[in-house]
């Protein structure tokens, strides 16, 4: 017996160029049927990718496609380059194996048709949390990615949703050394959901990717056997229950119970970030902003941010941005941070005194008068204290000078 092994393919199907036929389901079906080969398969606009189609093949570990034989069972058949190959030409399409192989006919522009069949269409967003009470690194997202953001601050999180059909997408966490962690993306495209976490910004600590999509459709040909079935079945959902990962350190054991619940394709996935999310602490916002489709009101109490045109432009509306709430940390840092949020012009005190210790320390290095690591406490004291002032007179301006009590 062949113990297969699945490949899956992106077909497309755009209507843009002179040379392209459109290609609907029915027509990729009965392609495949003529060759008698096993098969499952997902529209994509079940994706939010209307032009393309989710393709799944058994494959030998010979590299050979399964096909049926007068029995109706499945056998190695073509190999699998030249399998794809030929039915590629006859549907006259083009299609993907992974993210970066693609294949189709010389004629065509290949690597464009792809590029835009995967676009996401409106109904797709992509949700970005991260602990803490400023939006600095949300503005350095809008900026990076280059599309405005909003931004809501909740229970010591800021969740930075992006609008409907997101182009673009963060590659990773924020690469820094404080803040901006425990980070997590939630991204949702039609009916498939992924979930990102990251600890911290150690690769040693805890990494989660999960994600869920629909079912793929099993495609057996007319008189398949039994095996056959079973074998296109298979295909829609290849995942084995019995090969359950073991909880990861750090993981607590309810978040791998609830992941390990979320393995199983049959489930429906509406709840699956909102259950995922809500083990790791996000607060709801972020699974209802991602849920969430164009038309649907959206939450209270965001912040707008703009992609900022040139480097002054983000710090200022970033340091705008500041001002918008309370800080709501419980640490003594966020505490401090709190009492300067209520009366800038203790921060205005906080920033010249943090000023003036760095001077001294500059001028008793300079006089001869200390080591090298007088030089790094100046600097650092000069940082804090230039980032507490500005912070403070930017607050005092937008209050009109008043100080909130």
């Amino acid at each position: 017996m062949t113990d297969w092994l699945e490949l899956t393919l992106e077909v497309m199907r755009d209507r843009s160029h002179a040379s392209w036929k459109f290609l609907d389901d029915e027509e990729l079906l009965t392609a495949l049927a003529a060759r008698r080969a096993v098969a499952a398969y997902l529209p994509g606009a079940a994706l939010a990718t209307r032009d393309l189609v989710l393709l799944r093949l058994p494959v030998s570990p010979e590299g050979r496609v399964a096909l049926l034989d007068e029995a109706g069972a499945p056998v190695p058949g073509p190999p699998v380059e030249e399998f794809v190959e030929e039915l590629l030409a006859e549907l006259r399409t083009c299609a993907a194996v992974g993210p970066e192989e693609l294949v189709g006919p010389p004629w065509l522009p290949v690597p464009e048709i792809v590029e835009a069949a995967r676009r996401p269409e409106e109904d797709s967003r992509v949700v970005y949390a991260y602990r803490g009470d400023d939006t600095v690194l949300a503005a350095a997202f809008a900026r990076d990615l280059g599309m405005p953001l909003t931004a809501h601050r909740v229970d010591g999180w800021v969740v930075v949703a992006t609008g409907f059909g997101p182009e673009r997408v963060l590659a990773g966490p924020p690469r820094r050394f404080t803040g901006g962690y425990p980070f997590a993306v939630l991204d949702r495209r039609g009916e498939r959901r992924v979930f990102l976490w990251a600890a911290s910004a150690k690769e040693s600590d805890l990494r989660v990717a999960a994600d869920h999509q629909p079912r793929l459709v099993p495609a057996p040909p007319d008189g398949a056997d039994a095996a056959a079935v079973d074998l296109a079945a298979w295909l829609a959902d290849p995942a084995d229950p019995a090969e359950a990962p073991e909880r990861p350190e750090g993981m607590t054991d309810e978040q791998h119970r609830v992941l390990l619940g979320w393995r199983d394709a049959h489930r429906v996935g509406t709840d699956f970030l909102r259950e995922v999310s809500a083990t790791f602490g996000l607060p709801p916002v972020a699974a209802e902003l991602v849920e969430s489709r164009p038309g649907d009101p959206q939450p209270e109490g965001g912040t707008a941010l703009r992609p900022a045109a040139t480097g002054t432009q983000f710090v200022a509306e970033a340091m705008a941005g500041l001002d918008d709430e309370e800080p709501t940390g419980r640490t003594p840092w966020a505490a401090l941070e709190r009492l300067l949020w209520r009366h800038p012009g203790a921060a205005v005190g906080l920033g010249v005194l943090e000023l003036l210790v760095a001077a001294l320390l500059a001028v008793s290095v300079l006089a001869g008068d200390g080591h090298w690591w007088r030089w790094v406490l100046a600097a650092v004291f000069a940082l804090g204290g230039l980032a507490h002032l500005v912070e403070a007179v930017l607050r005092i301006r937008r209050r009109g000078g008043a100080r909130p009590g």
